[in-house]
């Protein structure tokens, strides 16, 4: 079983039991109690639960923010497989917003074949890889520098933003559900984000499903407002996001 599986299924015990403990984890998944308290401690440094002596109890405050370099390890592999399907939706000739982010970053490493393509983003690493690419030119938004996550924000200072048309804005959550719609941990960065969906024709949400029917602190966008939602796994209540009208695209 993978590290990321197995967190998966520690994290769907915990919900349903509320607490557990490393001893019956480690007989559960028959790995050490040391491989347990590991897993334990990043799923705590990712927001997702409360260790105590001897196990976890579950979280049941509203997510939080965490940084860039600590989201990059976490769930890796479906960022990557996310970035990857929703960079098949960019068309040569494009004008996106790409937002800050972990998973936006992959989408921004596989336009290198585009042409023709105007990128918007806030973010430094997405602006460093999209540097080299020939048939990508990269606008960089302004603002004030946000420690720890590689981006500036804007909040309510003439932006940019409003002397641009955008065709597609793809952009990350801390939480997504139909009811809250899209947030994130952080109202500047929620400013941010509402100025980019504002100018934008298309939006786009990128996430693993580990964000989905959940809240966070500041909404940058209502469901509604939501055009397609790229996804490593479908939400379990596919046909009511569907019937909100967002499009589904998982990575299979």
């Amino acid at each position: 079983m993978f590290v990321e599986e197995r967190q998966e299924k520690i994290l769907a015990i915990l919900k349903e039991h509320r607490k557990l403990s490393v001893a019956d984890m480690s007989e559960r998944f028959n790995v050490s109690g040391a491989t347990i308290r590991t897993d334990l401690r990043l799923m705590e440094e990712a927001g997702l639960l409360t260790r105590t002596h001897g196990g976890a109890i579950v979280r049941t405050r509203v997510s939080f923010e965490i940084g860039s370099d600590q989201r990059e390890g976490l769930n890796l592999s479906a960022k990557e497989q996310v970035g990857q399907r929703a960079a098949e939706l960019v068309e040569d000739g494009d004008i996106i917003v790409l937002d800050t982010g972990t998973t936006t970053l992959h989408i921004a490493q596989h336009l290198r074949e585009r042409r023709n393509l105007t990128v918007v983003t806030n973010d430094f690493m997405i602006a460093r890889t999209l540097e080299d690419f020939d048939g990508v030119q990269t606008i960089m938004l302004g603002g004030m520098v946000k420690k720890g996550y590689h981006c500036v924000t804007n909040w309510g200072n003439q932006s940019l933003l409003d002397t641009l048309n955008i065709d597609k804005a793809f952009m990350g959550v801390n939480a997504f559900s139909l009811q809250r719609g899209a947030c994130v941990a952080d109202m500047l960065l929620a400013e941010t984000k509402r100025q980019m969906v504002q100018h934008a024709n298309q939006l786009i949400i990128v996430c693993d499903h580990s964000k989905l029917n959940s809240t966070s602190l500041a909404q940058f966008a209502p469901s509604e407002r939501v055009d397609i939602l790229v996804v490593d796994r479908l939400p379990e209540n596919s046909e009511a996001w569907l019937e909100a009208g967002i499009a589904l695209l998982d990575v299979h």
